[in-house]
């Protein structure tokens, strides 16, 4: 045998194929996996933009009645003692203040 006849040398780092054959060759069950990170932040941003809106529904509810409690106790408190406009609304509010003196 010629041991000079044209054959090339053995090398495992050889290219087999080019280096884009094996991902065009990709399962394709794993396509719909790239979307569920995007799917589940948009599932989590929901969810906090809907609790978000809860908490502050329930915070402008709780400071709307407390503004309308504040409102019937000082109508409350001004129809007791008075505007102070007439000497008769400075009596009454005199009798008012002194019968809850003597309660307390």
């Amino acid at each position: 045998m010629n041991s000079s006849s044209s054959t090339k040398p053995f090398s495992t780092s050889a290219r087999v194929h080019p280096s884009y054959l094996p991902f065009m060759s990709s399962p394709s069950r794993g396509k719909g996996l790239k979307w569920v990170p995007p799917i589940a932040a948009l599932v989590v941003a929901g969810y906090g933009v809907a609790s978000y809106r809860e908490a502050q529904v329930e915070k402008h509810l709780a400071t709307e009645q407390a503004e309308l409690e504040r409102r019937r106790k000082t109508v409350a408190l001004a129809d007791a003692y008075g505007g102070g406009n007439s000497l008769e609304d400075l009596e009454h509010a005199m009798r008012v203040y002194e019968a809850q003196q003597g309660n307390e």
